[in-house]
């Protein structure tokens, strides 16, 4: 954007508010309705169509921000402090879902639903009113397309330059690809899988089908409230052991010029062994899959409700790399090839002090010049003042973004229509409905999140071979 108020935060401010709205309607559907069932269920399906793609938006945005406001070198800790909040968010939320919510804040709505979503909305508000007041964004110099011609333009430059993306950048979409078929039965189905794991397991102890499913959710509900605890505390301590291309493999504390106390001997050895295990970002990410794609397979042998939640649990530190290294990845790519050219281009000193400096034309980089690894093969830096800022082979850092969560969206559709096939052909050949048969559901679950574990065993191989670029 333009505009006076920054680069991102009119994307930032606009899908707030349309992800408010969202939650607004989805929390009143039945009130809207006025009693309409079918009416309802339409409002409930298309708000949370546009809620996804405010979210995504949203998260484009809030990323873009961190490859903007953070140098190359402290990319890495900014998208590894995001993933620890969303850390913190997955827990508090799943720990709303255990609260008697209406009985505690009553006047925030007469439903749990109700009660939740507007939790939800104050909370992102105010923590986006805090990220936009606090953060300093340089306005885009560039001008903006007017024209039907140019905009039809601009979306044609758009994939015809996708083929000069940096090579790392590409590889971590391909990873992205096959990673998020996975990842998607697991987010959709977990709390399902459990739960009809234990309606299997349970399903002699007396009292009615209504109650049984509402024991088990709950503990399906537990599952992913471990899981999300694990996440939180993975996305704590797993940057500490890890390294990345910008910053350089860590290294050991030299020797001590004198005697130092007992407590400084052990700092100094926790150091040493911290440098040795250490590992890069890449590496880092390709045995988080690695993990994620075995549990997820070891769910076709999994028959207790315990094991399950054991698996889901180990999940958690594959999700904390997730949300953190593909983005540190791309932003450090990204903000190291933009600081090699920033001879040439306009700078001024940031509040921090005169050895912090941002960019002022950050908002389109030629993305040749980002990366010595190009599809090419050259590995020379284009001469960037030979070319006009609007030329088609240009990307801004928010349409690599933006383009990176198009490639965490597909697999929804993907996972999405598999799953439904799945379903329908066990529905067919068994005479079945799968909400009427927990353990032959569960099974069937298992089925749909093994086959993402494959998928995810293909990102493995990728991110495994990613290192020797990154």
């Amino acid at each position: 954007s333009t505009s006076r108020f920054g680069r991102r935060r009119p994307y930032i401010v606009g899908s707030t508010v349309c992800s408010v709205l969202c939650l607004a309607v989805i929390g009143w559907t039945r009130e809207l309705a006025g009693g309409r069932a079918t009416l309802a269920v339409y409002l409930a399906v298309v708000a949370f169509y546009f809620l996804d793609f405010a979210v995504n938006c949203l998260q484009a945005s809030l990323r873009a921000l961190i490859v903007d406001v953070l140098p190359a070198s402290r990319q890495d800790a900014g998208t590894a402090w995001a993933s620890r909040m969303i850390g913190i968010g997955n827990v508090v939320g799943f720990l709303m879902g255990f609260l008697d919510l209406v009985r505690l804040l009553p006047f925030l709505g007469s439903t749990h639903m109700q009660v939740l979503t507007t939790i939800a909305s104050a909370v992102l508000g105010a923590t986006v009113a805090v990220t936009c007041y606090f953060t300093s964004e340089t306005p885009l110099l560039q001008p903006s397309l007017s024209s039907s011609d140019d905009n039809l333009q601009a979306f044609r430059a758009l994939f015809t330059s996708l083929h000069a993306l940096p090579t790392v950048i590409k590889r971590i979409f391909r990873i992205q690809l096959f990673a998020w078929i996975g990842w998607f039965p697991f987010l959709f189905y977990g709390t399902t899988y459990v739960a009809d794991l234990y309606v299997a397991a349970h399903s002699t102890d007396g009292g009615t089908d209504a109650e049984l499913m509402e024991r088990g959710t709950r503990a399906g509900s537990l599952a992913m409230f471990v899981q999300a605890v694990v996440s939180l505390g993975s996305s704590m301590v797993l940057p500490l052991f890890t390294y990345s291309a910008a910053t350089g493999s860590l290294q050991p504390p030299p020797p001590p010029a004198g005697s130092i106390s007992v407590f400084e001997r052990g700092m100094r050895a926790l150091l040493a062994v911290r440098a040795r295990v250490a590992v890069s970002l890449p590496t880092m990410w390709a045995i988080s899959l690695g993990i994620a794609s075995s549990a997820m397979m070891l769910t076709l042998v999994t028959s207790t409700v315990a094991m399950a939640s054991v698996l889901l649990a180990v999940c958690g530190i594959s999700w904390a790399v997730a949300m953190w290294v593909p983005f540190s990845m791309i932003g450090e790519t990204i903000r190291g090839g933009s600081n090699r050219t920033l001879g040439r281009q306009q700078m001024h000193a940031a509040p921090g002090g005169a050895s912090d400096y941002v960019q002022v034309a950050m908002g389109d980089i030629p993305l040749e010049a980002i990366d010595s690894h190009s599809e090419d093969g050259s590995g020379q830096e284009p001469d960037l003042d030979a070319r006009p800022p609007s030329e088609p082979t240009e990307l801004s850092a928010g349409t690599i973004l933006g383009v990176h969560n198009v490639f965490i969206v597909i697999p929804q559709f993907i996972t999405a229509f598999a799953s439904s096939l799945i379903f329908a052909v066990f529905e067919h050949l068994q005479g079945t409905a799968p909400d009427a048969a927990g353990g032959q559901h569960a099974r069937q679950i298992a089925l749909v999140i093994s086959l993402g574990g494959l998928s995810a065993g293909v990102a493995v191989y990728l991110s495994w071979q990613l290192r020797r670029l990154a």
